[in-house]
């Protein structure tokens, strides 16, 4: 019988419940130990998934040859701080979205992981929803022609930021480094073409009290001639019946795919209103997490233990980094900016 892959959890929040629960209902996969910044938080998390071992101090977990992988959910700025760590202790890698926060961490935990000889992957769950690695396989096989424009929204009610203060500008970038790189992962993804010039305008628009960057549009341009166009926002009304808004369209050369991701086939009317339940991205069935999030699991857990590429490797979140402070630079002095 094949020993389980034993992974850590570090970090107890949204990110890191739902991933601990979807690595616990993954067959080859063990929650081994999780950390989180309070003991409180720790031991909650642990006792709801039946985990061993829990605590505030990475150190520890990461020295455990009971670990063999990491899931890092923790805020941004400690992503390129706690990747490395992990890949210098020989762990492999899932790292949550975004990879971190500048191109420089980017680069700095490719490089820890390569020398590490770890797998080092980014979380961007959604290219493991089922619309979208099917609208992925129709483009490749030519269904639509040559793909020639992405338009991809993404938008948060307002409530998601009230009581997070780490989701400010300093720690996080805005809302184009914070939740964008899901779609600009994506839309790079569909047109599969390198991306050469990026124009974008943002600003804070709606949210009060909070130093964050809560809207922002940009457009990419591809060196195969294919337009994208990324809007998101932390700034929809609430009360919002969606956990978040997201919805894409690829246009090709001969014809068109579009994926919904907010019409979802489960609507609940109570007391406290209109609530739409994620039937794709993080599905429960009875008690138990299915839909993408599982299918990302899975994906890591197969790759480190045959040893084979993953899906969003470092250079997917690099990619995304990149162009992400490109579009920053572009908004800033009011032009275009020629990519890498």
């Amino acid at each position: 019988m094949t020993d389980p892959i034993r992974v850590a959890i570090v970090g107890a929040g949204k990110a890191g419940t739902n991933m601990a629960r979807a690595f616990a209902a993954c067959p080859g996969a063990e929650v081994a130990w999780i950390v989180s910044r309070t003991a409180a938080s720790a031991q909650r998390l642990a006792h709801a998934i039946d985990c061993p071992r829990f605590g505030t101090d990475l150190a520890e977990a990461l020295a455990s040859p009971e670990v063999n992988a990491v899931f890092v959910a923790t805020p941004d700025s400690l992503h390129c701080e706690q990747t490395i760590a992990a890949a210098n202790a020989g762990k492999h890698i899932l790292c949550e979205k975004p990879m971190c926060r500048s191109v420089a961490e980017a680069e700095a935990m490719m490089a820890a992981a390569r020398d590490a000889g770890v797998t080092l992957m980014i979380g961007f769950v959604e290219r493991f929803n089922q619309p979208c690695l099917d609208a992925k396989r129709r483009i490749d096989e030519g269904e639509i022609g040559r793909p020639v424009m992405v338009l991809a929204r993404r938008g948060h009610p307002k409530s998601i930021v009230r009581g997070r203060d780490w989701l400010n500008d300093a720690e996080t970038g805005g809302v184009l480094n914070y939740a964008g790189t899901h779609n600009i992962d994506l839309a790079c993804w569909f047109m599969g073409s390198r991306p050469t010039r990026v124009y974008a305008e943002m600003g804070q628009l709606v949210l009060k009290g909070q130093d964050f960057t809560d809207c922002a549009a940009m457009t990419i341009r591809f060196e195969n001639g294919g337009i994208a166009t990324i809007y998101e926002t932390f700034a929809y009304p609430d009360p919002y019946p969606h956990g978040v808004a997201r919805d894409i369209e690829v246009l090709g050369t001969t014809g068109r795919i579009e994926i919904d991701l907010m019409n979802q086939p489960l609507a609940v009317h109570s007391e406290s209103g209109l609530q739409i339940g994620d039937a794709a991205t993080w599905a429960m069935i009875g008690d138990r997490p299915g839909g993408a999030i599982l299918e990302q699991a899975r994906h890591f857990i197969d790759a480190v233990r045959e040893g084979t590429l993953v899906l969003t490797p470092g250079e997917a979140g690099l990619r995304a980094i990149k162009l992400a402070e490109a579009a920053h630079r572009a908004c800033i002095d009011g032009r275009a900016v020629e990519v890498d």
